[in-house]
């Protein structure tokens, strides 16, 4: 992952590619390149690299219809990619972010994976689609919801500026914000999470929740365990 610094006004920005928000204990995403803050171990010299939060029009995130997240509710949308550790024998579906939409029907995405051994992997999204890794402004929600049916748990993250080491926040990164959801069947029924609900998991740097600096969602595996489920109509929680 790339990234350049630049002055507007005095102030630095981070400017940046696509990124993903990796799980627990991850390495790089395996889809992109290491960014050099992580290599770097996230020390920036106390600068703050961040600009003005997004705050949501609308509730809906993303309904099936394209990678891109809803542009009337989030600006400009972000969109989704697919992610796991290097296990050589590792089989994901989608299986990369150019096939991601083959993975979705009727709107809803079915993603698998199998033979990851190190950390798993999943789905995810950068809510905003600005050259700049950008939050959002959640404040005015309660939460997250989707619809989710499965055969498998399903770890659900949210990533942070604290959490992310693109903002130069963290050392021990990727300690997101998450509950796990076990309670998955064949049957397609909504899910409702409170900022409330969401723990860290506590290998990492321990740090507040701000609902107000919220960069980015996963759905991942249950650490290095199969994976299989289905994801609909995911919006903030009103």
């Amino acid at each position: 992952m790339s990234y350049k610094r630049l002055s507007v006004s005095g102030a630095p920005l981070l400017c940046l590619a696509a990124a993903c928000i990796g799980p627990q204990g991850a390495m790089p995403c395996a889809e992109t390149a290491s960014s050099g803050a992580e290599e770097k171990g996230a020390d920036t010299g106390g600068e703050e690299p961040l600009v003005e939060a997004v705050v949501p029009t609308g509730a809906l995130i993303w309904d099936g219809a394209s990678i891109s997240n809803v542009g009337e509710s989030l600006s400009p949308p972000g969109s989704w990619f697919v992610y796991s550790d290097k296990s050589a024998k590792g089989v994901k579906k989608p299986p990369s972010v150019d096939e991601f939409m083959t993975a979705v029907e009727n709107g809803a995405l079915h993603t698998t994976g199998t033979g990851y051994t190190e950390w798993g992997g999943g789905v995810g999204t950068n809510l905003i689609g600005a050259p700049m890794l950008t939050p959002v402004d959640a404040s005015k929600y309660r939460g997250i919801k989707f619809k989710a049916s499965g055969k498998t748990p399903m770890k659900f993250l949210v990533g942070t500026v604290a959490t992310m080491p693109e903002f130069g926040k963290c050392k021990k990164c990727y300690d997101h914000y998450m509950k796990v959801i076990t309670d998955l069947s064949d049957e397609p029924k909504t899910i409702e999470i409170t900022w409330a609900d969401l723990k860290q998991t506590g290998w990492g740097d321990k740090v507040k929740f701000d609902v107000k600096t919220i960069v980015a969602l996963n759905f991942t595996s249950k650490d290095a365990m199969p994976w299989d489920f289905t994801l609909d109509d995911v919006s903030f929680l009103e």
